[in-house]
């Protein structure tokens, strides 16, 4: 019976982290986000926030998911449109799960100061999701793929 509850707690656990990564952060349903997320769930981000680091024109690679919707994912979303996101790999353990995923976007705008080149972009993005006992996630961590993004979109990588 324990092993039974614990599968229904990841099961529910795994469709939530899909719904927020496959539905939500793709069509920037903001009402849809907010739900799914605690109100003060810390987010970190490797791979964008270190792009644009790189490029001079910063994003936050850390702080308050909620905080960061504006400040992060909309500065995103505005070079990045028209996204999609699939789940290929997910391993759920009680409350945490960890999920590879593939997104594609249209470069539609300047994006990690590259100005849009009006091609689709690809990439991989692994995630890790803390939640709690009542299915909102409570802590999550991101890293993506962003020199092959850095590529895609225009970037040359210079010899050392």
């Amino acid at each position: 019976m324990r092993n039974d509850m614990y599968d229904t707690i990841a099961e529910r656990n795994i469709a939530t982290a899909k719904q927020l990564l496959e539905e939500a952060m793709p069509h920037l349903d903001w009402d849809l986000m907010r739900s799914l997320v605690t109100p003060d769930a810390p987010i970190t981000r490797a791979g964008f926030a270190d792009l644009y680091a790189a490029t001079g024109d910063g994003i936050p690679q850390s702080g308050n998911f909620i905080e960061w919707l504006e400040s992060g994912w909309k500065k995103l979303s505005e070079g990045l449109s028209d996204k999609t996101s699939r789940a290929q790999d997910v391993v759920a353990s009680g409350n945490t799960v960890m999920m590879k995923f593939h997104m594609t976007a249209l470069h539609s705008g300047t994006f990690a100061g590259a100005p849009a080149t009006g091609r689709r972009v690809e990439w991989d993005e692994i995630t890790v999701l803390h939640f709690n006992d009542q299915g909102k996630i409570t802590d999550m961590w991101y890293m993506c793929q962003e020199l092959g993004l850095a590529r895609q979109i225009g970037y040359q990588m210079q010899p050392a």
